[in-house]
């Protein structure tokens, strides 16, 4: 009787158990103070799916001759024109959707449709022109590269959202040096006008301090800051604060329209793991503090993506250089964790487009732009 009592009592516990553990996968929506949230667990709704992938293009810029760049950054058009560019160096050219060479986009310099090295240079496709954005001027070129418009703007560009907007981040300091970083959207024309809207705010983000109080370092496995990214097609913004994962979606006037998250925990930080990364600084006795001052947890979002049809990308940090990509559906809904194939390296910069994605390789001591289609998932990338 009484191994009876003890096997009902068993069943009791496994079946509350298993209760729990269907209650912790399940996805929760809640609205809070007007602005719908999305819980989800930790696992996604459709699994974790390594992604198959087929190699369609390859553009090595050094086989022109004129091409110099030391670095290389990248815009596509969707129709396939891309333009490779140096952040640093105030170069950019222009290849077809066939990958033919079409010339040089701009000219280092400070006259008309000119760039200075070393005051950052960025090139983005918007409708049928392409827009160059370095230190706070903007200019506007046709798609033969011809110059059309260009201006002097207030705010530095951080991050593209479309040929009238773009993000920015406005630094102030206070009494006491503490330092406030503001996520805004900035709408400009080339008439003069500069308008800008706040979407976060963050104090004291941005670089890990020296316990000192002078100076500090920063890198991108585990420093405080703001992460963001914009679709034009929608018109949305995803931000947040990389140390936990919580990602705000908001419209150009700053409003919030949902909050997802997702149960996670930060990855502990192991000291030989900081030792390795931070190799330099264990070679230099005045740079040893920056060891003992490293978090003890790595970030929870690297960076966020927009992909196609209304899903959304996030890098979530699994380890040390290491990360992880969840993909969220229109509805905020965890639907999958995916592995980059392997050799791929989508850490850097990775851009996202109908078919599939984009990124800058090594190859024979050369870097390379290469695109990739997606083959295992239909319903983001199509067939």
């Amino acid at each position: 009787m009484r191994d009876k009592s003890v096997f009902s009592s068993a069943i009791v516990v496994l079946a509350l158990v298993v209760a729990a553990s269907a209650v912790q996968d399940k996805i929760e929506f809640k609205t809070i103070d007007g602005v719908p949230h999305i819980f989800n667990p930790a696992k996604p709704l459709k699994g974790t799916i390594k992604l198959e992938v087929e190699q369609t293009r390859t553009i090595d810029p050094y086989e022109q001759s004129e091409v110099g760049m030391r670095m290389i950054l990248f815009s596509r058009r969707d129709s396939g024109e891309v333009v490779l560019y140096d952040p640093n160096g105030a170069e950019a050219h222009r290849f077809g959707s066939d990958g033919k060479y079409l010339g040089l986009l701009t000219k280092k310099g400070q006259g008309p449709g000119e760039f200075s090295p070393s005051q950052g240079y960025f090139a983005y496709f918007f409708g049928p022109d392409v827009y160059v954005f370095g230190g706070r001027k903007v200019a506007r070129f046709d798609s033969f590269g011809k110059l059309l418009q260009e201006r002097i703007l207030k705010s530095r560009q951080y991050a593209p959202v479309d040929g009238t907007r773009f993000l920015a981040e406005n630094i102030t300091l206070d009494e006491k040096r503490n330092q406030t970083k503001t996520l805004q959207v900035v709408t400009f024309d080339f008439n003069g006008r500069e308008d800008s809207v706040d979407l976060l705010k963050a104090v004291n983000v941005g670089m890990i301090r020296n316990p000192n109080g002078q100076g500090g370092f920063s890198e991108m496995w585990a420093t405080p800051g703001i992460f963001y990214a914009a679709d034009a097609s929608s018109g949305r913004v995803y931000c947040g604060l990389n140390t936990k994962y919580e990602i705000r979606i908001k419209d150009l006037s700053g409003k919030d329209v949902r909050i997802i998250h997702r149960d996670f925990e930060n990855v502990k930080v192991k000291r030989a793991d900081v030792e390795k990364m931070m190799a330099w600084a264990t070679k230099n006795e005045r740079s040893r503090w920056i060891l003992d001052a490293y978090p003890d947890r790595f970030l929870a979002i690297k960076e966020v993506a927009a992909l196609p049809r209304g899903y959304l990308a996030v890098f979530c940090v699994t380890g040390p250089e290491m990360s992880e990509i969840d993909v969220f559906n229109p509805k905020g809904e965890f639907v999958y964790a995916l592995i980059p194939p392997p050799g791929i390296d989508m850490k850097i910069q990775v851009q996202f487009f109908p078919a599939g994605f984009a990124v800058v390789e090594t190859q024979d001591d050369s870097v390379v732009y290469r695109e990739y289609r997606i083959k295992n998932l239909p319903e983001i990338f199509g067939k």
